[in-house]
């Protein structure tokens, strides 16, 4: 057990570090994003002048010290996001019925999986911008785009949930709406 353990990391020019009460608060160039990680037993210092966030935690075993670098991932996540942004791709898997997908507003419409009637409704918050690719670039793709990570992974695992074969053999009917690709919103920079 060792007494104190500590990890740093300097967040980008133009982009602002605050804690409060184990709240981070990050502001960028496309809006500010927060993360309350009080649940974690550790300290947060925002030194400004050389743009370091540093985690300490005191008296902490090795499982504990793990969560050092959670709370580095969190703020890590949140500068991308208000930097760069995050876009997630989704492809449509279909073997006979095509997925009809439509999008008006922030309202996603799916139609016609695997031949049912029921049409499946999605509502994407505010903060995620969703929309199809064209036609002659990629077919049967829609993208999600927003600065949260946590709300667009959130918003594609809804998609996909939406879109499970129920009482039929899934090694056979591999229908579905999938994550493509995972990046930032400005460049084409896959994770």
């Amino acid at each position: 057990m060792k007494v104190k353990t500590a990890s740093n990391y300097t967040f980008p020019e133009g982009v602002t570090v605050a804690v409060k009460n184990r709240v981070v608060s990050v502001t960028g160039k496309r809006g500010s994003l927060s993360k309350d990680l009080s649940h974690l037993q550790l300290d947060f210092r925002v030194d400004k002048k050389t743009r370091t966030f540093t985690a300490v935690r005191w008296f902490g075993g090795k499982i504990e010290n793990s969560t050092l670098n959670t709370a580095i991932s969190h703020v890590r996540n949140l500068c991308t996001g208000v930097t760069k942004g995050f876009r997630y791709k989704l492809r449509f898997a279909y073997a006979h019925f095509p997925i009809n997908v439509s999008v008006e507003d922030q309202d996603v419409e799916i139609r016609n999986f695997l031949g049912e009637k029921r049409v499946r409704v999605q509502v994407v918050p505010k903060g995620v911008k969703v929309y199809r690719t064209e036609v002659s670039k990629m077919k049967d793709e829609i993208v999600f785009e927003g600065n949260d990570l946590d709300e667009v992974s959130r918003q594609c695992a809804i998609m996909h949930q939406l879109c499970l074969v129920k009482k039929k053999d899934i090694r056979k009917f591999l229908d579905g709406i999938y994550v493509q690709t995972k990046g930032d919103a400005e460049g084409e920079n896959a994770v």
